[in-house]
């Protein structure tokens, strides 16, 4: 069924006339994290938290049939919260707090301040079913992420960490509208597994971009 699948879909886009199109867009995006860590004064006890960050960059796709793109993006998105000790704990499970940024425990009720830098690369193929002025987007793809770390305690001590580049699997779905000949405008919605296959910590991401196509 699947190998039928694809051979429909083949068919089809080889029906269609090839029309190279080249767009570019400037975006923003809203992305929310959520994580259930166990409290670390009560092991039986378990807290969720939710961090949202806003990332800013460029967009660009290149498509040779109507409805079929490849879409490769870039930007930076930067994150500073202010936690006490006993509950800052690393997003993504990726850093120890304790022992990569040295962060000082003895008083639980002790504020640090940690900024989160992100600088992403991300690649993947768009699905395009539109029809009349408005946009469909069916899209996956994979996400190369390299984050910087800095921490300053309660005491002033100012810490660093960067992470080394690592890539994360992503899907999700969007609809816009096209205003005019060239311009178009499109929200999307796109969920990010960062320790695929495993299905949290996960990401949830909002776009919007305005852009023209050459």
């Amino acid at each position: 069924m699947v190998r039928s699948f694809i051979v429909v879909a083949l068919m089809t886009l080889a029906s269609l006339p090839a029309q190279a199109k080249i767009t570019v867009a400037p975006f923003a995006s809203v992305s929310s994290t959520k994580q259930i860590k166990p409290d670390k004064a009560n092991n039986k006890k378990e807290n969720a938290t939710l961090k949202q960050r806003t990332t800013y960059g460029l967009r660009a796709g290149i498509s040779f049939w109507r409805i079929l793109s490849v879409q490769a993006q870039v930007g930076t998105g930067k994150l500073t919260t202010t936690e006490k000790t006993q509950d800052a704990v690393d997003q993504y499970d990726d850093i120890d707090y304790e022992k990569d940024l040295e962060m000082d425990t003895s008083d639980p009720e002790a504020e640090v301040k940690t900024t989160d830098t992100q600088n992403m690369a991300r690649l993947g193929i768009a699905f395009d079913p539109g029809f009349w002025i408005f946009i469909l987007r069916a899209q996956a793809g994979a996400q190369a992420t390299q984050r910087t770390v800095e921490m300053e305690q309660a005491d002033g001590e100012m810490s660093k960490t960067e992470e080394p580049i690592k890539y994360k699997p992503y899907a999700g779905a969007g609809a816009g509208v096209r205003l005019g000949p060239r311009m178009f405008f499109i929200a999307e919605y796109n969920i990010f597994m960062y320790k695929f296959p495993e299905t949290a910590p996960f990401e949830r991401e909002v776009t919007v971009s305005f852009g023209a196509s050459i």
